[in-house]
């Protein structure tokens, strides 16, 4: 199983426009951050996209992206789903001139909690509209994530892949967390949270990796801080950790010097805990 983050920053991306504060104005590249997303490859090749943030047609040239089989929504913000209308390329109505057979067009899939999927049809209300084929709109399918479960799991090529219910201040938003059957790795994905239910740490807190929200030093009202993750994480058995969606708040170099000192607070040195960065690969 193969992660790449696609986007690591928060909503305003890094830098933030007409900011000149030091991470901002940062040659570290790891402090350029487009709007988070990251895209999940399976050991049989399957490619699972998570999230279109408004880069989302960047992200796609800069990393590659050719034929996502489906695509994970976390949840309806703008940061994370403003470049859906770029998955056209991936299941467009319009009919390539070489294809004789518009019928055998298949939707794209995308997964995604109630309330978002209500957002999406409202947001994106052209796309689900009887209307002519040419032009361009993509030919998606919403399908509600709440049918999946750690017992009937998405699957998709080698990957089990089960939603992970957590509240991003009061709105109630999916986690992800992969399983790849070939390997028997396992990742859970789990940004823009401020809260995560005793049951849904119960299925995450054994996984190889753990990616997570850690928007700031500060408290957030929808954000889990530094110490907040911090705190989740020493609740977990996962040795592997990387916070995402990081604000221009704290650079890459000062938010390792934060974990170091946290690491100590919470009694768990025995923990890799770094922030990740755009283009960061993971092999699980």
């Amino acid at each position: 199983m193969i992660i790449t983050f696609l986007g690591t920053g928060t909503s305003h991306g890094i830098p933030v426009i007409g900011c000149d504060c030091d991470c901002c104005t940062s040659s570290d590249t790891r402090n350029q951050r487009f709007r988070t997303s990251i895209v999940v490859e399976s050991s049989d090749g399957k490619q699972v996209l998570v999230d279109t943030s408004p880069e989302f047609r960047l992200q796609a040239i800069k990393y590659k992206i050719k034929k996502p089989k489906c695509v994970l929504l976390t949840h309806s913000h703008a940061d994370h789903l403003h470049g859906l209308d770029d998955l056209r390329i991936f299941a467009h109505t319009f009919t390539p001139c070489s294809s004789n057979n518009p019928e055998k067009i298949k939707p794209l899939k995308i997964f995604a909690n109630k309330n978002t999927v209500k957002d999406v049809k409202s947001r994106f209300s052209y796309v689900f509209k009887k209307t002519q084929l040419g032009g361009g709109k993509p030919l998606l399918k919403l399908i509600p994530c709440e049918e999946f479960s750690e017992k009937n799991p998405l699957k998709i090529g080698n990957l089990e892949i089960i939603p992970i219910p957590m509240y991003h201040g009061k709105l109630k938003v999916s986690g992800w967390m992969f399983k790849d059957k070939n390997t028997k790795n396992s990742f859970a994905y789990l940004t823009d949270c401020s809260f995560i239910p005793e049951s849904s740490l119960e299925l995450v807190k054994n996984c190889t990796y753990i990616v997570l929200d850690a928007l700031r030093e500060k408290i957030h009202t929808t954000h889990f801080n530094f110490e907040q993750a911090m705190e989740f994480v020493s609740k977990t058995e996962s040795k592997e950790i990387y916070f995402t969606h990081i604000s221009h708040e704290t650079t890459h170099e000062e938010i390792i010097q934060i974990i170091k000192e946290l690491k100590v607070k919470f009694s768990i040195e025995d923990k890799n805990i770094n922030p990740a960065w755009d283009g960061l690969v993971l092999s699980i």
